[in-house]
């Protein structure tokens, strides 16, 4: 198995920051969510419609039924651990302005149903881990992950450095959450997901291509949740990602695709 211990490069995020206010604890896809918890058990879901891209890269997309199911639990020191459909992680609090949050999910492999993709073999699936550190100013923080294929089926490393911000309007019917986060891709994921072997040039009538390791993309991203009672609320998501020069300049992206993907989830989340 590939040894994806590489150490951190950990930045200085520095000390200091305003007085906490309500925001990062309810944003159920931010890492401070429930820390304020008072209950130990918490379940949450969220039923509604995703739009993705056929495959990174793809110009073509599809909407399906999505969401997620998750089950909660805060233990007496105010760590949190989390169990889902096709996922499992914690995420362990360091005083008020530290955390350390640890992923596994299941990863499905490249499907090529995509008419672009036609005779090439479908990617294989893995298990892919996520193991982040924040570190938060007020209602801020800046994020730092790193993102192995735990399987060694091709997926590789990638990097992730970022920053978020969760907004409560003050009679709390509203939260407003924007990102930015900048990506790289060790040698063996960029050649995965935006390479081509000769075999698989020959395929596709396509140049064949190696990017190597190197920066991947930027990402913007927005969650607007409305809230519609105590338990209730309207939740959407969207991302932005647009590629650099290693992966833009991959045939499949500069012939076949875009180097700008639209990810977008919209639904109704519940929370007990």
């Amino acid at each position: 198995m590939r040894k994806w211990w590489l150490v951190f490069i950990v930045v200085a995020f520095g000390a200091g920051g305003e007085a906490f206010a309500a925001g990062p604890e309810a944003n159920p896809l931010g890492p401070w969510f429930l820390s304020d918890a008072e209950k130990a058990w918490h379940i949450d879901l969220l039923l509604g419609a995703e739009t993705e891209p056929d495959y990174v890269g793809s110009d073509d997309s599809e909407t399906d039924i999505s969401g997620f199911a998750r089950a909660h639990f805060r233990d007496r020191f105010g760590n949190l651990y989390r169990l889902g459909l096709g996922e499992v992680g914690a995420a362990f609090y360091f005083g008020e302005r530290w955390a350390l949050g640890v992923d596994l999910e299941y990863e499905e492999g490249r499907e090529t149903e995509n008419v672009d993709l036609q005779g090439l073999p479908d990617g294989d699936a893995t298990l892919e881990g996520e193991f982040s550190l924040f570190r938060r100013w007020g209602n801020g923080y800046g994020t730092l992950v790193l993102q192995p294929d735990l399987l060694d089926r091709g997926k590789g490393i990638v990097y992730f450095v970022g920053y978020a911000y969760d907004h409560l309007t003050p009679e709390k019917r509203w939260l407003v959450s924007p990102r930015l986060d900048l990506s790289w891709g060790d040698s063996e994921h960029m050649q995965t997901e935006f390479g081509l072997t000769p075999a698989q040039a020959a395929i596709l009538g396509l140049a064949e291509y190696a990017p190597g390791g190197g920066l991947k993309s930027t990402t913007a991203g927005l969650v607007v949740q409305r809230f519609l009672g105590r338990r209730w609320s309207l939740l959407g998501s969207v991302e932005v990602e647009h590629y650099f020069d290693k992966a833009a300049d991959s045939p499949l992206i500069a012939e076949l695709g875009s180097d700008i993907n639209i990810e977008a989830i919209f639904g109704v989340y519940f929370r007990f």
